[in-house]
């Protein structure tokens, strides 16, 4: 399989492209062979035990945890799916009960030691290690999180089940359950911190399924495994709750940034002692009930850096902003680090804090968190050729040779347009590889934050495949990704495919770069000849016809909505002035209503789609 989900791009790109001239002005969609479904493996009958046989199992689920617990849980959770599989419940028991021939341990037992010998020193948090010992099935894990991932795992490898998205659950449903009979699964995840946002990232059990552990967009109690995240506010803290603009700017204008003269209540004077004092004081307080967690002290969305003398002598001599930042935060780091052993200061490489500075370096316990704002997406952000990335890639390597916790804030979105397309499929497993490779320990990718109604894309297909890279980089890509569009597209599925590989392949073409802001009018989005308009109009339109439910038709129909914004932008098409002169105000008038009947009321960052549009001579991107 492919080790990268679109390495079939480059294979494939001559191909299509002479299918192209050949086909001339006919719109007949190519489509790839189909593929099999093969990511639920069914072992030989020799190779196998059985759990489960005509509603019946001797089996029972021994666990020496109780309610609250997260391997309780873990044990409550194989419980329910196996049920929901076979329809047939296996009892849980304590480890204090009469040991049987056949049982699933779940997490840490009396019968470790005495049935079997497993070696916990190694691991963390959330390592996973599943196997079987004669007609036992042991699912065992860092007491944690570990035993209750391991559960996942367990469903996943061994009975194929997917947490596609919050309410499309794959469970191949069958009164015989078999597992081989030398099953062995283990996990180490890569990264210590995971997270995205986008919509199913938002539910408990599609985030413990799919292994997400922060706490920014879902509740992760101690009974679910507790959360690897943020408290006191995930980013942009330094004037809003570490030290608030709201409480201290009209006394004390001078703890925060002198910019062009003037003070500013944008940032924080970062030289300021009385500064350092307040922020450590509130650093404290917050950590008093969450001793463990990450409290984060961070710049704002603006370019306000403090340039008073104090301030600037720093910046000057570490060649950056990060100067400040860093000395300031290494400050607050040691203050706390004897109370707090556990806890972790986390700050900014973003914008003007983005360039390493030449001198000072993050303490262990600080956490920087760099973020790719300005990179272009059509391009891997190592790609040499693309000029966009290449100084974050140089900011990247540089910051891994002089942090231990470097964590990376990405982007995986349009922020300008969330209806339209963002072809970047093609890089996401690159990107992740990239950033594991360096040393980075936490990734964050940030989506549409607010997809529940601005979702006009791909909006669980995209948290999906970038919750399966969070947790393992070097997945088969290739068939995740072809398993979900099965389910969620139904017979349509080969026909989204093909619609996603064209666009990957003709985005960034010619030297252009598509950021996360751009224009999607602008070719650096797409760049696609009337014939290939086309022939994806064809793809969209066999791709409804396929659907086979009102649910699947649904899915079709709101993911095409982004292909019918890009062409409204574009005036392609049916939105040409000139070809359909007397129906493009129809044309858009069906697409504004059509955003209305399908729950999206957002086309852009931080406004509402306009309401009650009733002139339709502009284009879509006037209803932001």
């Amino acid at each position: 399989m492919y080790n990268n989900i679109f390495e079939i791009i480059k294979k494939t790109a001559a191909l299509f492209s002479v299918l192209y001239l050949i086909i001339g002005n006919s719109v007949n969609p190519v489509i790839p062979p189909f593929v099999p479904e093969d990511y639920i493996v069914v072992p030989k009958e020799a190779e196998t035990m059985t759990l489960i046989e005509n509603g019946a199992s001797d089996y029972v689920i021994v666990c020496s945890k109780t309610q609250g617990d997260s391997e309780y849980t873990a044990a409550l959770k194989l419980q329910h799916y196996l049920e929901e599989i076979s329809g047939v419940r296996l009892p849980i028991v304590s480890d204090l009960d009469t040991v049987r021939d056949k049982e699933i341990i779940v997490g840490k037992t009396n019968r470790e030691g005495e049935e079997f010998v497993l070696d916990r020193s190694d691991f963390h948090n959330e390592d996973v290690n599943v196997f079987t010992l004669g007609k036992k099935i042991i699912i065992a894990g860092a007491e944690r999180r570990g035993t209750l991932y391991g559960v996942y795992a367990f469903l996943e490898k061994a009975l194929g089940c997917r947490w596609y998205a919050h309410d499309l659950i794959y469970l191949p449903e069958s009164s015989c359950v078999k597992v081989p009979l030398n099953l062995g699964i283990t996990e180490k995840p890569l990264l210590e911190y995971r997270e995205t946002d986008w919509i199913s990232p938002k539910d408990i059990e599609y985030s413990l399924a799919n292994r997400l552990n922060g706490n920014t967009y879902r509740p992760l109690s101690d009974e679910n495994g507790g959360f690897m995240g943020y408290v006191g506010g995930f980013c942009h803290t330094f004037t809003t709750s570490i030290c608030p603009a709201s409480e201290y700017f009209d006394a004390h204008p001078e703890y925060f940034a002198l910019h062009e003269n003037k003070r500013t209540p944008n940032q924080l004077c970062l030289t300021n002692p009385e500064v350092l004092d307040i922020v450590i004081a509130q650093v404290r307080t917050i950590l008093q009930n969450d001793p463990d967690a990450i409290v984060s002290l961070t710049q704002h969305d603006n370019q306000d850096y403090c340039e008073c003398a104090s301030c600037k002598a720093i910046d000057d001599y570490e060649g950056s902003h990060a100067g400040t930042m860093l000395t300031f935060v290494n400050k607050v780091a040691d203050a706390i680090k004897d109370d707090f052993p556990d806890a972790a200061i986390d700050t900014f490489a973003y914008q003007y804090t983005r360039t390493p500075p030449k001198h000072i370096r993050p303490r262990d316990n600080v956490i920087v968190r760099l973020c790719s704002i300005e990179c272009c997406f059509a391009h891997a952000l190592s790609d040499p050729d693309c000029e966009q990335n290449i100084q974050f890639y140089e900011d990247l390597k540089k910051w891994s040779e002089i942090s231990n916790r470097l964590y990376v804030w990405d982007y995986t979105t349009n922020y300008a347009h969330f209806a339209g397309p963002f072809p970047n499929f093609h890089v996401i497993q690159a990107n992740m590889q990239l950033f594991v490779e360096n040393n980075v320990v936490g990734v964050y990718e940030e989506g549409n934050y607010t997809a529940s109604n601005s979702d006009a894309e791909f909006a669980e297909y995209r948290a999906y495949l970038l919750s399966r890279l969070l947790w393992d980089p070097y997945c088969d890509l290739q068939k995740e990704s072809d398993g979900f569009l099965r389910e969620y597209y139904g017979d349509a599925w080969q026909y989204i495919r093909e619609y996603i590989r064209i666009t990957c392949a003709k985005t960034g073409l010619n030297g252009k770069h598509m950021t996360i802001y751009r224009s999607m009018s602008d070719r650096s989005v797409l760049t696609l000849t009337k014939n290939e308009i086309k022939y994806i109009d064809e793809l969209w339109a066999t791709a409804k016809s396929l659907a086979e439910n009102e649910v699947i038709y649904e899915n079709v129909e709101r993911s095409e909505l982004s292909w019918r914004y890009w062409k409204g932008c574009n005036k392609a098409e049916e939105f040409s002035r000139t070809e359909n002169f007397l129906g493009w105000k129809d044309e858009n008038s069906r697409l504004y209503e059509d955003f209305k009947r399908l729950g999206i009321t957002q086309l852009r960052e931080g406004r509402l789609m306009k309401d009650n549009v009733t002139d339709f001579t502009g284009t879509p991107d006037d209803w932001r």
